[in-house]
């Protein structure tokens, strides 16, 4: 009987947390921006013009932005979006959260790393010459990892000079994502490759399809190698499967070793590799650089593996995918494509 009481209490507090804050929906070009400020923050919410502009290495991007005047302070939402990646590894997000906002005087900037819409960013505190704080957090939405560092090609910078109950509240609530009408339309493609049946998709990019083989003893005695080229202007990406009699040993280390030797001797002698999903099976994406700052990507993965005891894979077909495309039809290629026997289909 004494829990009665306490649960109805528990309700009513938290129907007035919920009542205490209003979410806003605003819309930036292909994204949508969902916040949350405190009820008794009342703002007038502009949306800016959108802004063209270049980097000081050629990238053309559009930045989108949110202005919110509000009567206990200001805050802003901006978002920048690359035509192609740019580095954005933590040192271009530190730097992106201290840029000072709106010409502000300080006398003290102190930078943290914190989480922002469920990505890896930093905030700074700026204390006024005036007296006072504003806030600034920064974070990339799509940033990974390169050889050395991180490239990505839409960030977000959150500025604010709200008190922070408030602007805490608009950095744990905050989210971008792209709108349903302007994702991605699906456009996957079949084609049979000798005894496979190979799917991906480029995003929307136009690109003529070459099949080669087999090549009998290709890789080794009782296996069979086809090749699937994408070739799109002056970059293409090639899909390569090796097909066995028998099932052989999926060790995902040997892999990762494989596809940076396979990147060091084509000249990209700055690369790595790590564990990836690739087709939706465990693989590795090793990711090279070169001299002239070129990018290559090398995927490998083993379709249709089956479990042979504890910890241990077992495969007949072995898929290795070079792609010179940039990292954002890359991306989608490496999570639409499936390669399946046709027998087995």
């Amino acid at each position: 009987m004494r829990t009665e009481p306490f649960l109805v209490l528990l309700t009513v507090l938290l129907l007035a947390q919920a009542a205490s804050s209003k979410e806003e929906a605003v819309d930036l070009g292909p994204h949508r921006v969902t916040f949350s400020l405190p009820s008794s923050v009342e703002c007038a919410l502009t949306v800016a013009e959108p802004l063209e502009g270049r980097t000081p290495t050629g990238i053309d991007y559009i930045e989108r932005s949110i202005d919110l005047d509000c009567g206990g302070g200001r805050a802003s939402i901006s978002l920048r979006a690359h035509q192609s990646p740019v580095p954005a590894g933590d040192g271009v997000v530190r730097a992106l959260s201290k840029k000072t906002p709106w010409g502000i005087g300080v006398v003290g900037v102190e930078t943290e790393a914190r989480l922002v819409d469920r990505h890896t960013g930093y905030l700074t505190t700026f204390s006024l010459a005036r007296g006072g704080e504003v806030y600034q957090a920064a974070y990339w939405l799509d940033r990974h990892l390169a050889p050395g560092d991180f490239m990505g090609s839409t960030y977000c910078v959150i500025s604010s000079s709200l008190p922070w109950t408030a602007t805490k509240e608009l950095l744990d609530s905050i989210h971008l994502e792209v709108k349903e009408e302007a994702a991605r339309a699906s456009t996957v493609e079949t084609v049979a490759v000798g005894p496979y049946l190979v799917y991906f998709d480029l995003g929307g990019l136009s690109y003529t399809v070459f099949t080669e083989g087999p090549h009998a003893g290709d890789p080794e005695p009782g296996a069979e190698r086809y090749r699937a080229i994408l070739a799109s202007g002056q970059r293409r990406a090639t899909i390569e499967i090796d097909g066995y009699d028998d099932y052989r040993m999926v060790n995902l280390e040997t892999e990762r070793l494989l596809a940076e030797a396979h990147l060091q001797a084509k000249g990209y002698t700055r690369n790595n590799g790590s564990v990836w999903t690739v087709g939706g099976e465990a693989g590795i994406l090793g990711v090279g650089e070169d001299e002239d700052h070129q990018i290559l990507f090398v995927a490998i993965f083993w379709p249709g593996q089956v479990e042979a005891g504890e910890g241990v894979l077992l495969a007949r077909t072995r898929c290795e995918v070079e792609s010179s495309f940039l990292w954002n039809a890359t991306e989608i290629l490496l999570d639409t494509i499936r390669v399946e026997r046709i027998g087995e289909v």
